[in-house]
Parts: C-alpha cells; structure tokens; sequence
C-alpha cells in the first residue's frame, strides 16, 4: 500500500487564519490615545478658562487668551490662564515622575507619593516659608529638591536596597514610614509658626488655587529640562525593563541609568511641589493607565504619561470648583480620592515578599 507524505491540506489553516479577530495594532492605539488626549486637554482648558466667581461665556474665552481689553478678559489672563497652564505642567512633572520612579526601582508601586519623595520637598519648603519667609521662586524650588531627594535616598535606604531588588510591599512600607514622619515635622513646623498656617495648610494638600504667572515662570525652565531628559532615556529605560542581566548584556551601564533616572524624578517632583504642593497619587495612576491603553514602551508610554498628567491635574482642578460653591477645595482632595483606592488594590495585586 503507497502511502503518501505531505499531504496535509493547508485550507482549514487559511481559514482560521482568514476568521482570526482582528486586533488594533500599537500604533493605533498610540494615534487614538493621542487623539482622545488632546481633546480632553482642549475641552478642559476653555471649560477652566469659563468657570469662576464670574461665569464667562465660552464663546468669549478664545479671544481673552490672546487680549485683555475687557473686565473678563483680563480676569482670564491674569487669574485663570496661569491656573491653567501650571495645572498642565504639574501633572505632566508629576505623571513622568511616578513613570521614570517604577522603572528606575523596578517596581509598580513606585510613586513620588509612596517613596515619600514629595513630602520630603513639601517639609523643606514649608520650613523655608515658616522659617525663613524671605525665601521665594527659584531658591525654594532648590530646596525642595534638597528635600525630594533627601527623602527618596532614605526611603531606599530603609526599603533595603543594598540587597538586591526591592520589594513592591517593603518598598511602600517604607515610604509610608518616611511620609510619616515627615508629614509629623511639618507639622510640628505648622503648630510653631501660626501665623503661616492657614496658608501652609491649604498649600500641603495639593493644588494652583493660587497660581500666578511667576509660578509658571519659575516651573518652566525645569519641566523641559526634565522631560527632554526623561524623553531621551526612553530606549536605556526600555532595555532596562528587560532585567539587569539582559540590559548589561545589550551594553546598557544599568547604574547610570537609574543615577539618571532618579535625578530626573528629584528634578520634576521637586519643581512640581515647590509651585503646586504635593498632589497626590499623580505619579502613580497616569503611568498604569497608559500602560494598559498603549504599553508599556517608554519611547510612548513617557510623552503620553506627561498628557494624561496634564488631563488629570487639569480636569481635578476643575472639579474641585464644585464640591462647595463658591469655595474651592484643593485639587489634592480630588486626585487622593481617586488614587487612594488604586493604590490598594496594586497593593494587594503584589506578592507579600521580605
């Protein structure tokens, strides 16, 4: 009996292929991502620009941008819009922060917040406002990034970073301890110098209630120098994503990078919180957002995180005007009520580990 070989018939395979569901490729959901962004920022910048004290109509905000001839378009340039923009540029700061944190330490719930990197800035920024009030602009932005990085060392330190990778539950044990104690300080800093309080207090929340050009100003030079940096490690960040061994395999000096990295971290957070207080959880939702809408790619994941930062500051800032009309509570209130229960449940998603 012949019997035949290769005979195997090739249509039913065409035909699971040709019924295969098709699947939206990365640079798709880049584009719309992209897309959906933007608008929103759009959508909220003229919808911040309308609301107030004084209701402006929408129809009139886009020419008050560009002049200021009329009462609501000078209240729009010189109240609203440096609100606005330093809304954007916090969240952005904040957003590829918390980005660059993760990958740098190799853990997911890495965040300003968590590492206690923004209350080691809001410390020394209150001591310098309670202490010595003299100190304003630029000079408290160094502090506060004397203070950032102060508290980010230590909080590695205490997580036991010496012996090896640092654990997602130690890792945020330990920030939570370090924002303790020096939420603990602040206070006491607080308590010592009554006549700052009430502002101080509103400030250590989180928010651009009281933003003006110069905060703008004084962000600025920081935020691009932060993002271009954070932009150009994209690939180093990639390859060290892979693992250590991989990434000194392809090359990569892995301790420059996270030298690099953290840097950029201190360098943002601390501009961020000198200006805006520390906004909370920032760091911490836009960067596993965007990971689940476009990857996890730093080329994409970073310059996305730095608009869903934007969108999120801009839009808890929006929504902060409505929780007691006509006062405004801190944006801070609105983003800790979202970030809150995320943070839990990445929590309990992690493996307890020693």
């Amino acid at each position: 009996m012949a019997l035949s070989v290769g005979t195997v018939p090739k249509q039913p395979v065409e035909d699971a292929a040709h019924k295969r569901p098709k699947i939206v490729t990365s640079k798709q959901r880049v584009f719309w991502a992209t897309l959906v962004l933007l608008a929103l920022v759009l959508a909220g910048v003229l919808w911040s620009l309308s609301i107030g004290s004084q209701h402006i109509p929408l129809s009139r905000v886009p020419g008050a941008i560009f002049r200021a001839d009329t009462p609501d378009q000078l209240i729009i340039q010189s109240i609203r819009l440096p609100r606005v923009v330093l809304a954007l540029c916090v969240g952005a700061a904040l957003a590829v922060a918390g980005a660059l944190m993760q990958a740098v330490a190799a853990n997911p719930l890495a965040a300003p917040e968590i590492m206690g990197v923004n209350a080691g800035a809001a410390f020394v920024v209150v001591l310098a406002i309670t202490v010595l009030p003299s100190l304003s602009g630029a000079p408290t932005i160094l502090l506060s990034f004397g203070g950032a990085a102060a508290a980010g060392v230590s909080v590695m330190l205490l997580a036991g970073s010496g012996r090896g990778r640092v654990s997602p539950i130690r890792l945020a044990l330990a920030g939570v301890t370090a924002s303790s104690l020096l939420i603990s300080l602040t206070q006491v800093l607080i308590i010592f110098n009554e006549n700052s309080a009430d502002s101080v207090l509103f400030w250590l929340v989180g928010g651009v209630n009281f933003a003006g050009w110069p905060d703008v100003r004084n962000l600025l030079p920081w935020l691009i120098l932060g993002l271009l940096g954070a932009f150009a490690m994209a690939r180093p960040l990639n390859l060290l994503a892979l693992g250590d061994d991989m990434a000194r395999g392809l090359g990569q000096n892995i301790e420059r990078t996270r030298l690099l990295g953290s840097t950029l971290v201190i360098v943002l957070c601390g501009a961020a919180v000198s200006v805006a207080g520390p906004v909370a959880f920032i760091g911490l939702i836009v960067p596993h957002i965007m990971r689940r809408v476009v990857g996890s790619s730093y080329t994409v994941l970073l310059p996305l995180c730095a608009v869903g930062g934007a969108v999120l500051v801009l839009y808890a800032d929006i929504v902060s005007r409505y929780v007691k009309p006509p006062y405004e509570v801190p944006a801070g209130v609105v983003t800790a009520l979202i970030g809150a229960p995320i943070f839990v449940y990445l929590a309990r998603r992690q493996k307890v580990t020693s």
